[in-house]
């Protein structure tokens, strides 16, 4: 067959494959065995008839680590104001009248 891709994988980076009708797969790079250069190469997708590998990206592994923000123990970050507050207006004076009894 045709090569559709060559990538570069370290042993933790994933390939995910799509083809020409859409089948999407996502494939561990250490479940793909390695084979010499005299052979014919490693099966990783079944197609079904008339259907092609139109594309092949490498997917690496992120650091768990990077993912976690350091701060104090408290269970809600405190918010940090984007603006200042407008002062309130004060109230209108109320026209001079009875009082309410109580």
């Amino acid at each position: 067959g045709v090569i559709v891709a060559l990538k570069e994988v370290l042993p933790d980076d994933e390939l995910m494959m799509i083809t020409k009708k859409g089948i999407m797969i996502r494939v561990p790079v250490e479940g793909i065995r390695i084979s010499g250069r005299n052979t014919q190469g490693v099966k990783v997708m079944n197609l079904t008839p008339g259907d092609l590998v139109v594309d092949v990206a490498r997917v690496v592994k992120e650091d768990e680590d990077d993912d976690v923000e350091e701060g104090d123990d408290d269970e809600s970050p405190t918010p940090t104001p984007k603006a200042k507050a407008k002062a309130k207006a004060k109230p209108k004076a109320k026209a001079p009248g009875p009082k309410p009894k109580k």
